[in-house]
């Protein structure tokens, strides 16, 4: 049996071989090994004997291994003396700005067919212990936290029965043949919890159903999976793999889309950008992520390439009238063309999403997920009314954590997606009415200029199919959600949370009639605090810091520096206050608002309450 697998990391070849050389990250990191221990403990040199126990189903094999090969920071190899007859060998070099490990293992087993069998049975699991190990050693040298424990199976239950729940009301959870089932389940075991997973799980689901309405285009799911996968496989044969970032610097459109469960599918992460970054902020989040590709809008490569170096590949999402195609730059319809009807390597883990702070006090701070946490849907659903099926408007950026939320969600039911690449008040509404749109998704700031759209243009569209409005990205000022609920309908909810702690809380329409300008009460599984700056809890109607805690809060950013918490609760930046509902207000950010914290809050502000 014979095994190779790598991993390329934006890391310094000498930080990469001090971990993958030490005997306490490789324990960590590879599954199944019970102990790893150096004869003598001193340090590693060529003849140095290592003792190690493997752990493969309910066997342990016991091995002595030797140092066989020592180049200092470039070559290791270790070969069984006694026990089981195996070799690991290790080799670290420069590539690409960073550094590549590869390591490559071999096994003899026992003469026979028993023998035989055993290793033919074992090789698939010993690819996947080596695939997990070098992934556990990048979040080493990334400094990225381990995946969070699995839940209590108590919590897993009162999740699970709550979660259904909630899942069938909104019409997720529905009879389908016996086979769809089958299908379903084994896309997910393929892909995880990812876009790509959801995406190919829904297609088989629902396939000609419409996933993405874009303009006068639109995709259903079976179409959708086809085309990001051969999309996949054209990323690539352009060198992205499993540990390599890949930039999306799209606005909302189709090709957002595809890319984002393409990259999922090549066990890439997707770093989602925000298209209205001013280029030195864009150039400095680009040398932080140090990405392989970068799909791009045609009219941002311009600021593209004064951003990054020659060597990283370049997409467009499409080439238009106003953007004719450049040499060396090809577009997604171009290369979902190249990859058609071709096989594509399962990779070794899913493919991660990362999202942006707001970067309101500095350059914005990545964070990624390794999969759609079901919290985050399912407390959305219990309090929004979407439903199965829906059509869904959303205006803000899919790169922003509250467009990427809703585009997750729709996904989840089954719905159909309708997105605009910018957003105008008139054209958000003659969509409403062309698509029959159920749920508008928004920020407050948009639904200020809906609202500022003269009655009689206003009227011009029909907008009796709008069932749900919800917004989030902001306070919502108590004049809009009363003048809103007047104007376009009663089922106004908002939204709030950050992409470090998720959402929050959810103020329904009866809250924000009683309370326009709350933020409304927490979401399943979340807790909401206020604290003074000292680090003590604040009683409810005193103004302090917002934190927020959930079964799924990050440690760290990509960039190393710690989340900020007290009492394992996440920081917002926010300041606010509760009242003895449970309600939460939002002031605003802690550098901008001149109230003092642990007083009680402004008497204009409880009167708009």
């Amino acid at each position: 049996m014979r095994i190779t697998e790598r991993i390329d990391l934006p890391v310094a070849p000498e930080r990469a071989w001090r971990a993958i050389v030490d005997p306490r990250v490789v324990r960590r990191a590879l599954p199944g090994l019970e102990s790893l221990e150096v004869v003598g403990g001193g340090p590693l040199r060529r003849g140095t004997r290592i003792r190690a126990v493997l752990r493969i189903g309910a066997a342990q094999l016991g091995s002595e291994l030797e140092v066989t090969e020592l180049v200092e920071g470039r070559d290791f190899v270790i070969s069984g003396v006694t026990g089981i007859d195996l070799h690991l060998g290790l080799r670290v070099r420069p590539h690409d700005e960073g550094t590549r490990i590869v390591v490559r293992f071999g096994y003899n087993p026992p003469g026979g067919v028993t023998g035989a069998l055993a290793a033919r049975l074992a090789g698939p699991e010993m690819h996947r212990r080596m695939r997990v190990m070098l992934r556990r050693v990048g979040r080493v040298l990334l400094g990225e936290p381990e995946p969070a424990p699995l839940p209590s199976p108590l919590r897993v239950a009162t999740l699970a029965v709550r979660g259904g729940g909630i899942l069938r009301r909104a019409g997720v959870l529905r009879p389908m043949r016996p086979d769809k089932y089958a299908v379903v389940a084994r896309r997910l075991a393929r892909w995880g919890a990812t876009p790509a997973g959801a995406y190919a799980a829904a297609a088989a689901r629902d396939p000609q159903r419409l996933a993405i309405v874009d303009g006068d285009r639109a995709l259903t799911y079976a179409e959708l999976d086809v085309r990001s996968t051969a999309l996949a496989v054209a990323l690539r044969d352009r060198g992205v793999a499993e540990g390599h970032r890949v930039a999306v610097l799209a606005r909302n459109h189709r090709g957002f889309v595809e890319a984002l469960v393409a990259i999922s599918k090549t066990g890439a992460d997707a770093v989602l950008l925000d298209p209205g970054l001013e280029r030195e902020r864009l150039a400095t989040l680009l040398e932080r992520e140090r990405p392989t590709l970068v799909v791009a809008d045609a009219d941002l490569l311009d600021a593209l390439d004064a951003a990054i170096p020659d060597r990283v590949v370049r997409v467009a999402s499409a080439w238009d009238d106003e953007h004719e195609a450049r040499h060396g730059v090809r577009a997604l319809d171009e290369l979902v063309v190249e990859g058609a009807e071709r096989p594509l390597p399962l990779p070794a883990g899913p493919g991660r999403v990362e999202l942006l702070t707001a970067g309101a006090t500095g350059a914005p701070k990545g964070m990624r997920r390794n999969r759609i946490p079901a919290d985050a849907p399912i407390a959305l659903l219990d309090r929004l009314p979407f439903r199965d099926g829906d059509t869904v408007l959303v205006l803000p950026p899919l790169a922003h954590a509250w467009g990427f939320a809703n585009l997750v969600v729709t996904l989840l039911l089954g719905g159909t997606v309708v997105l605009d690449r910018s957003f105008e008040p008139v054209e958000a509404l003659r969509t409403i009415a062309r698509h029959r749109v159920d749920a508008l998704v928004a920020t407050p700031a948009m639904l200020e200029e809906l609202l500022a759209v003269p009655e009689d243009e206003r009227d011009r569209y029909d907008r009796s199919s709008l069932r749900t409005t919800a917004v989030s990205g902001a306070s919502l000022p108590a004049a809009v959600a009363t003048a809103w609920m007047a104007t376009y309908g009663p089922e106004l909810f908002s939204v709030y949370g950050s992409v470090e702690a998720g959402w929050a809380t959810v103020a329904d329409p009866a809250d924000l009639r009683a309370a326009p300008a709350t933020a409304g009460r927490s979401t399943i599984g979340a807790t909401v605090r206020i604290y003074d700056p000292h680090g003590a809890p604040l009683p409810t109607h005193r103004v302090g810091l917002i934190l927020v805690g959930g079964a799924t809060l990050p440690d760290r950013y990509t960039d190393g520096s710690p989340v900020p918490r007290i009492d394992d609760l996440v920081r917002t930046g926010d300041v606010g206050w509760l009242d003895d509902l449970g309600r939460l207000f939002v002031l605003g950010r802690e550098d901008e608002v001149d109230v003092e914290l642990g007083a009680r809050p402004p008497l204009a502000l409880v009167a708009t309450g």
